[in-house]
């Protein structure tokens, strides 16, 4: 499934493309808007893949917006003007919707999307979209927040999953873990799993979150620096 979601001030605009995301089984619309900063709260507590995202609006132009984002989902800018085009394709969007347009050019930007996702480097587990894990404690099954987690430290058969608020050990091998945790986590070492999200610092052969540093494995260096680049596209982090 494909999470969407919509910000333009023109009500038939976001009428339309509602229209159009509830056309495709694959997609979900996660939230309209007609402001992009009445998006934001949405946008820190929802996962979104792919925002359709107004140029000229009256509070904040969508160019501008999309240059505030620290995590930037795939946009696709929508607009009339056609000169906008350029500052889009510099931004790295995923596709330029230009005003009007039809079910079947709309149908044409979400197969650029699905392969620019089907394209970004491998992080840990299927990469579906979930928002909460259950792993087991003790005798129970606890359910974890997938944006709480920090990262997974591995101990032979056991893990200990580092949340913001908790630490949880569990009868669980790495791999196990890896299957189970959803795209934006990466190994990085034979012996962690981090979130990217929460690196705070990059080095050349380690990561820190918080005021804990963790190296990173020579054979997972590649992939891990891959993956940091698609998740921070603002700029090629290589580890040189």
């Amino acid at each position: 499934m494909i999470r969407c979601m919509v910000i333009d001030d023109e009500p038939l605009a976001r009428q339309l493309l509602a229209d159009f995301i509830s056309k495709v089984p694959e997609l979900s619309l996660e939230g309209s808007f007609s402001s992009a900063l009445a998006s934001l709260e949405v946008l820190r507590k929802k996962q979104v893949d792919v925002l359709f995202l107004d140029i000229q609006m009256p509070d904040i132009s969508g160019i501008e917006f999309l240059k505030t984002l620290d995590h930037k989902p795939m946009v696709v800018f929508t607009t009339a003007f056609a000169e906008h085009a350029l500052q889009g394709y510099e931004l790295d969007v995923a596709d330029y919707l230009l005003k009007p347009f039809d079910f079947n050019r709309f149908l044409k930007s979400i197969n650029k999307v699905t392969q620019r996702l089907k394209t970004t480097p491998e992080f840990t587990g299927s990469g579906e979209r979930i928002d909460s894990i259950f792993v087991k404690d003790g005798t129970k099954q606890v359910k974890i927040p997938v944006d709480s987690i920090r990262y997974i430290k591995g101990s032979r058969e056991y893990v200990t999953i580092v949340t913001s608020d908790k630490k949880i050990m569990s009868l669980q091998t790495m791999k196990g873990m890896e299957e189970m945790l959803p795209g934006g986590f990466i190994r990085i070492h034979n012996s962690f799993i981090i979130s990217l999200a929460a690196v705070d610092t990059i080095f050349k052969n380690k990561l820190q979150i918080g005021k804990e540093e963790f190296p990173i494995g020579i054979t997972y260096k590649k992939k891990v620096f891959e993956a940091l680049t698609q998740f921070y596209p603002a700029k090629k982090i290589t580890g040189d």
